[in-house]
């Protein structure tokens, strides 16, 4: 199953710093602390048995406690909500019932991915304006088979928004087939990352 399947990849996603930001060299003592607190409660989807209104709530609130501090932080705390968007959007689109519902629900995945994509492009530019350390960087960064699965993955959609709008049982059984068959390259479990993202960007004591 893909890790979009279970409604959340962690991954950290953000807008483009100001191009008048100064290099930082590491994370802060802060930032880390509390990125730390959102790969901690993002590992609860990893749940098999899935997740809990808890579970998202704490989420949330991992990802309001990152503040907004300084540009980088700033950064971060909108890419952390909208990891939980498309979250959010591959759950209602699991739910819906109806033509007019799981429209909508498509829709609603291709648009989050399309923001997802464009955060994680502006991401490798942040993590180098940042001028992290080449661990933290490349920990960070995106490469270019994860850009290739998000766009997949939201062609895969698109694919089955056709097939509810027509009322094309072949088409959506094909667009499903298509998504079902997509894998995200990063293979981590979500906790994992965590143990990755603390080992690669601990600040320097």
């Amino acid at each position: 199953m893909h890790r979009f399947s279970a409604v959340i990849i962690v991954a950290i996603a953000c807008l483009a710093l100001p191009a008048a930001a100064p290099a930082q060299g590491s994370l802060t003592a802060s930032q880390f602390t509390a990125m730390d607190r959102v790969y901690a409660a993002f590992a609860a989807f990893d749940d098999a048995d899935g997740t809990t209104a808890a579970d998202r709530r704490e989420a949330r609130a991992a990802c309001a406690a990152i503040g907004s501090a300084d540009p980088l932080s700033a950064v971060l705390r909108r890419a952390c909500g909208a990891q939980l968007d498309v979250g959010q959007a591959l759950g209602i689109t699991t739910r819906c019932a109806g033509p007019r519902s799981c429209i909508a629900g498509t829709r609603f995945v291709q648009r989050a991915l399309t923001a997802f994509i464009a955060q994680r492009r502006a991401l490798n530019r942040a993590v180098i304006a940042a001028g992290l350390g080449a661990a933290c960087t490349r920990e960070l960064r995106t490469d270019m088979k994860t850009f290739q699965y998000l766009t997949r993955l939201r062609a895969g959609y698109a694919q089955l928004e056709r097939a509810v709008r027509t009322r094309s049982t072949a088409l959506a059984k094909r667009a499903e087939r298509r998504i079902s068959a997509l894998r995200d390259p990063d293979t981590r479990s979500v906790a994992q990352t965590g143990v990755d993202f603390r080992a690669a960007c601990v600040p320097p004591a």
